[in-house]
């Protein structure tokens, strides 16, 4: 016996997904103006790694956060007994626009949750923008659509959607959130 479950996320799709979540925001955090304090703090020392315990210890933890809300979408989408195409759909926009908050993470540690360098910064949501209708559209044009090979989201599946690819972000501000209350 043999268990019949859809890839999570097709190949093409991991292609379509860098193009469009990494590109347009990495530009638009090029464009931004950075922290208004940056050049009144010392360097780093220079046999500093770039890298520290601290840095590392965050990106595990947000992989990890990132990961659980596409495995939760996932898990949810297969459980209503979907379509592979739906399933698959589920999955792949819920990582896309988790990717695509994911932006929002990338605030210095010294600065607020909501006015902050990335939130001030309007190339980041002309590129929100910009990428949530590459993202939204191809689902509803037949022929994206068919080369993506995802269907079109019916409310319940947006409402995981959107609801898996927030909660990493929100995971992830609460957390900080936390960390700078210690």
């Amino acid at each position: 016996m043999t268990a019949a479950l859809p890839l999570p996320i097709l190949p093409l799709q991991i292609l379509y997904l860098n193009l469009v979540t990494d590109v347009f925001p990495a530009f638009a955090l090029a464009m931004g103006e950075g922290e208004r304090d940056i050049l009144n703090r010392p360097p780093r020392h220079p046999k500093e790694p770039i890298l520290g315990r601290r840095q590392w210890t965050t990106i595990v933890l947000q992989s990890i956060a990132l990961a659980g809300g596409a495995f939760t979408a996932l898990g949810l989408a297969l459980s209503t007994g979907w379509t592979a195409d739906a399933v698959v759909t589920t999955t792949f926009l819920t990582i896309a626009f988790a990717q695509l908050w994911h932006v929002f993470d990338m605030r210095s540690s010294h600065s607020r949750v909501v006015a902050n360098e990335i939130t001030r910064n309007p190339w980041i949501w002309a590129a929100v923008g910009l990428c949530s209708a590459l993202l939204a559209v191809p689902p509803y044009w037949p022929l994206a659509a068919e080369v993506l090979h995802v269907a079109p989201p019916t409310v319940a599946m947006w409402a995981i959607i959107v609801g898996c690819s927030l909660a990493p972000t929100l995971l992830i501000q609460i957390g900080r959130a936390n960390h700078r209350a210690c």
